[in-house]
């Protein structure tokens, strides 16, 4: 392939990956080579469980990098992500998010660099178990023929991932030798062509669902989502539809419900109690192992590395169903000083974002008293005077980086939201399920149906839709593909980002400045180490 992958990959196939100790054997560390490898099902089965450890996370992992035994950054932390979006604030000292929105990100930042290298080194370890895979003994010939199918939808699903950070981007179907490495960007309409028939042939052999030991694996539920996600960004939003109504189809996923008298059934879907749910359609065990250490605020002795913004706060509608934009100017000031004034917002809020006053695990929250342990703005504090609350459960306060919750990248909620989505932008908005599957995930999170007195247009159900998405999704790394495929990076990522309001001052928080260049930023640069050894490929515009 390219040198800069070459790099991690010609020393050695697939290496150590978490929870698969016995991949190589210690006793006989030569025996790496594709004709010592592949013999038994065990390899074949541990060879894929490299492939899934691609698999977005929510927060960093601390999983190795191949080779160098270093924590990777994990470009693929969808919670981190939301702060390239205006959603969330981020400063740590492991990575770069917080360049992107500064306006100060370049070809040589860490996160398109390590996200291109570990996708294709996904992508190079999936091609090299399709090309092995039958020579390996596996007794029950119909499985192995599954465990291909998970392989070549991993490898689906990785090209069309860089296709959506860094645009038209080079199909690899083979693992190429150091020789050949110089490759250039396919089109556009090859790389969809590639990805769509990749899954539809993936999804012909994978099964519906799987015992709860194997429900992270890739299934046809899987395959069609990511195709509804796929046509959705395209703006193919017949195809969306077909692909999101095979999802619905299937009638193996439900929004998950939980009778709790202390817990929503929405957010006990980010804990310990949600652990196993209906909902989930792709998603990384453990993903969220360092969740609580990351984004739990610094008092508890964590980084609270991720903060959310006013903007997102400011999204969630009172429990009413009115936006408190439209109460008029007098409401707005009440609710931007005190978000969940008299309880009253959408109870999506108080389950992802924590607000200044709240009681968390027993201790009240203060981010603008001197005194306070998470005063804002300090290094490993809020640097918005909100934190972020989703997949913050209190069992894992004394093993803060050792979670044991999953990460669900892709879940039921999100592809009835496509449906609706592509339904409304199709020109059917008057189409009975609209306003159905809109009202059960609002209905779920404990808030009132569509007022379809109000929402009584396209324009109007596009602006409740976009709304919803945003609220129903928080954090969880959609927002920044949905900016990119609307085109509206010029209206909500440029200018100053607020907070909580501050006492003291009287007035929100300042939280950054921010820059954004459509002209450029709706990409991700192609790193310039590639473009450095590989004549043949491309830049993104102005970068």
């Amino acid at each position: 392939m390219k040198k800069y992958i070459v790099y991690f990959l010609a020393t050695g196939i697939f290496l150590t990956a978490s929870g698969c100790e016995d991949f190589l054997d210690k006793k006989n560390p030569t025996a790496t080579t594709d004709a010592k490898w592949w013999n038994l099902e065990s390899d074949v089965r541990n060879a894929l469980e490299v492939i899934y450890n691609e698999v977005p996370s929510g927060t960093l992992d601390n999983a190795a990098l191949p080779l160098t035994g270093q924590v990777t950054v994990r470009a693929n932390s969808r919670m981190h992500l939301s702060a390239i979006t205006d959603e969330a604030v981020f400063r740590g000292n492991y990575s770069d998010w917080e360049t992107f929105p500064l306006g100060q990100a370049n070809s040589s930042s860490t996160l398109p660099n390590n996200l291109y290298a570990n996708r294709y080194l996904a992508i190079r370890n999936a091609c090299r178990f399709l090309e092995n895979f039958q020579k390996a003994y596996v007794e029950d010939p119909a499985l192995k023929v599954r465990y291909a199918a998970e392989a070549r939808a991993l490898r689906a699903f990785y090209h069309m991932d860089l296709f959506m950070y860094f645009g038209p981007i080079p199909i690899i179907d083979k693992s190429l030798e150091p020789t050949a490495q110089q490759v250039k960007r396919n089109t556009q309409q090859e790389v969809i062509a590639f990805v769509i028939s990749e899954l539809e042939k993936a999804a012909a052999d994978l099964p519906v669902s799987y015992p709860e030991s194997d429900a992270y694996r890739m299934t046809k539920g899987t395959c069609y989502a990511l195709e509804s996600i796929l046509y959705l960004y395209l703006g193919d939003y017949v195809q969306s539809i077909e692909a999101s109504k095979k999802v619905i189809a299937l009638n193996v996923y439900d929004l998950h419900a939980l009778s709790s008298a202390t817990e929503t059934s929405y957010g006990s879907l980010f804990s310990y109690s949600g652990l196993v749910n209906k909902e989930r359609i792709m998603f990384r065990r453990k993903g969220q192992q360092g969740v609580f250490f990351r984004n739990a605020p610094k008092g508890f002795g964590a980084q609270a590395t991720t903060s959310p913004t006013l903007a997102i706060v400011n999204t969630y509608e009172t429990k009413q169903g009115k936006t408190i934009q439209e109460l008029g100017p007098d409401s707005l000031a009440i609710y931007t000083q005190n978000p969940n004034f008299k309880n009253n917002r959408d109870p999506r809020l108080t389950a992802s974002v924590l607000l200044p006053g709240d009681t968390f695990i027993g201790r009240k929250l203060d981010p603008f008293s001197t005194n306070s342990p998470d005063l804002v703005g300090q290094v490993q504090s809020t640097q918005t005077g909100f934190w972020m609350k989703k997949y913050l459960d209190a069992r894992d306060v004394s093993a803060q980086s050792a979670s044991q919750l999953n990460f669900m990248s892709i879940r039921y909620a999100e592809i009835l939201l496509n449906y609706v989505e592509a339904l409304i932008e199709s020109g059917q908005w008057q189409q009975t399920d609209v306003v159905l599957y809109l009202n059960k995930i609002r209905n779920r999170a404990g808030m009132p149906g569509v007022d379809i007195k109000v929402y009584n247009s396209q324009a109007k159900l596009r602006e409740l839709l976009r709304r919803e998405r945003q609220v129903e999704l928080a954090f969880e790394g959609q927002r920044f593909f949905d900016i990119k495929r609307w085109k509206i990076g010029e209206q909500v990522l440029s200018g100053t980002v607020y907070g909580a309001y501050n006492p003291n001052t009287k007035a929100n928080y300042v939280a950054e400045q921010r820059k954004f260049d459509p002209s450029r930023d709706y990409l991700w640069p192609i790193p310039l180490v590639e473009m450095n050894v590989n004549p043949l490929m491309t830049q993104n515009a102005n970068w």
